[in-house]
């Protein structure tokens, strides 16, 4: 699999949800989206203040990690963003998170409607397996995972630092081609 990853865009659609490659232009849309406090409780990094904040934090790199992020919208409104990661020193598969979607959309199906989209287009590149983590502590969050097919690997020390201090442990997900 090569980075970065090619999706067409016409093929990140199912319905009135569709997804787009992040631009800076969407940072006011998704801040409004997204900037509920309940939205960021599991989230480590710091609840950004306003758009511009919002939009540096949605940088193309994380740590050894390169970043695809993708605004979501439902019709023509930006209700999240999500995105794909891809290590070098793991080139045979990929990590979908930094999901993160308004209030008003959970409990409605678009984040599984928004997974099974990258799932499927990201098994067609050809990876072998993706990855999928939420904080111990975010049940919501798991359970969304579980319905996806995903194999619950356990909860473990992660290396992510939540805004309280303390080192976050993980619950880890795999799927697999056939698991999908």
């Amino acid at each position: 699999m090569s980075w970065p990853l090619a999706i067409p865009a016409e093929r990140l659609v199912d319905g009135e949800v569709s997804l787009r490659s992040y631009e800076s232009a969407d940072a006011t849309g998704l801040f409004a989206a997204i900037g509920d406090a309940r939205v960021w409780e599991h989230i480590p990094r710091l609840i950004p203040r306003d758009a511009s904040e919002l939009d540096a934090t949605m940088a193309p790199g994380l740590g050894a990690a390169q970043r695809l992020a993708f605004t979501v919208f439902r019709e023509s409104t930006i209700v999240g963003t999500t995105s794909i990661f891809f290590e070098s020193a793991t080139p045979d598969g990929v990590e979908i998170g930094a999901t993160l979607f308004a209030p008003s959309v959970w409990g409605t199906g678009i984040n599984a409607r928004v997974k099974s989209i990258l799932v499927r287009e990201v098994f067609e590149i050809g990876a072998q397996w993706i990855s999928l983590r939420t904080d111990e502590r975010n049940f919501r969050s798991a359970a969304a995972i579980r319905k996806l097919g995903a194999v619950d690997l356990g909860v473990r020390q992660d290396t992510v630092v939540r805004r309280d201090g303390s080192l976050r442990r993980s619950r880890f997900f795999r799927l697999e081609p056939s698991s999908a």
